[in-house]
């Protein structure tokens, strides 16, 4: 009973956090409200300091109840020195409002519990900056192609577009594929005609890549302004993130900009620069939104299991809906050949979900993970030796 009402209550902090994500670039969410108690000895009799600094203990601590929501807590551990940089020692710039619930001034230390409300937005950023959400869904593999051209209509491999695409999204943790090898891609798929989409998310799959970003931007040159020698370059350019295994649109972006220059190369690369910046950050703030959104919400994958007798299937859907934390329902889709068939839906990352599914108590049998994908998930059951196998 504890076990669930705590799942509960971390489902219902999700989906404040999922809902806080959907809103746009600049808003402030409403929620992330909690009580938190901050701790400092009072030194030289300095009770005035130690206040202060209860004050901000108890802000640090606000922020790290709404971060252990937000990441996962192996992440919370595994970069405790990364959260503390760049997100713990400036926990006051989290906080929206607080109000004091109570202060105690006792022989040697000062006591404050507050009750604050923490911006997620802010706090998303923060997150984001320092590269966890990324983390977070699992750094997929990235492939870039960017099909760029110059003001003379002629193929720019590894382009302005592309550069920078591939610049901040390694900065921000993203796991890019080898550039040498996409580059390859990209002047295969600049001969081509028309939506060259499908041919580039194969070739992406190949190289190990799980998103592909395809793009095109082209630059092209006006005659000089009226009596001046300045020449407009405009640049267009649309580009989309795609997963590989299930071609799922994950983000799209477009850009429209303009330069003027007497050198219609140097405008180009001004504009092109421009265009760049724009779609890069509308690309990764639709794919954090999506995979974000994804990781915390309810959603339905397939699992196939083998090698289970009839009289353990109940015994089966029992185990994963008592003890499998990320596993909200089980759907029954049919049994034949010894081969069972279900619908999970499922809170989390799948690979949560596979974590589960390694830890199940069973009494008879071992349940292990032969595989998975986006939507499928694959285990062969083993039933034990009654020598070996676990009694009530």
């Amino acid at each position: 009973m504890k076990q669930m009402m705590e799942r509960a209550m971390a489902l219902l902090a999700v989906v404040v956090l999922v809902a806080a994500l959907a809103l746009p670039v600049g808003a402030e969410q409403i929620g992330g409200s909690v009580e938190a108690e901050g701790y400092a000895g009072i030194t030289g009799g300095r009770k005035d300091q130690a206040r202060e600094a209860a004050l901000q203990n108890a802000f640090r601590r606000a922020v790290e109840q709404v971060v252990g929501v937000a990441v996962q807590s192996k992440t919370v551990v595994k970069d405790s020195e990364l959260l503390n940089d760049k997100i713990f020692a400036k926990s006051h710039g989290f906080i929206k409002t607080y109000r004091i619930l109570s202060e105690t001034a006792e022989a040697d230390a000062y006591r404050i519990k507050i009750f604050a409300a923490v911006s997620r937005y802010k706090l998303e950023q923060g997150l984001d900056d320092a590269g966890l959400l990324i983390r977070k869904v699992g750094k997929p593999r990235i492939a870039v192609v960017v099909l760029e051209k110059n003001t003379d209509g002629q193929p720019v491999p590894g382009g302005t577009v592309e550069t920078q695409l591939i610049t901040t999204l390694g900065k921000r943790g993203y796991a890019l594929v080898d550039r040498q090898a996409m580059l390859a891609v990209e002047q295969e798929a600049a001969k081509g005609q028309g939506d060259q989409t499908d041919a580039v998310v194969r070739a992406a799959a190949a190289g190990g890549a799980e998103v592909v970003i395809i793009g095109r931007a082209e630059a092209s040159a006006a005659p000089a302004l009226g009596g001046t020698s300045m020449r407009p370059v405009q640049v267009t350019a649309t580009a989309k993130a795609v997963e590989v295994e299930t071609g799922e649109l994950l983000a799209t972006a477009q850009s429209s900009q303009r330069a003027l220059n007497v050198n219609p190369a140097a405008a180009g690369a001004e504009a092109l620069q421009k265009t760049a910046v724009e779609i890069t950050e509308a690309l990764h703030r639709q794919m954090i939104a999506a995979w974000t959104k994804r990781v915390t919400g309810v959603r339905t994958v397939r699992m196939t299991v083998t090698g289970i007798p009839s009289g353990e299937i109940g015994r089966l859907q029992e185990a994963l809906r008592e003890q499998a934390v990320s596993v909200e329902t089980v759907h029954d889709r049919g049994f034949k050949d010894h081969q069972l068939r279900m619908d999970l839906e499922i809170t989390g990352a799948l690979r949560d979900v596979v974590d589960d599914l390694g830890s199940l108590e069973l009494e008879r049998a071992t349940l292990s993970v032969a595989g998975y994908s986006a939507g499928h998930l694959q285990a062969r059951w083993q039933t034990r030796s009654a020598k070996g196998g676990r009694t009530k």
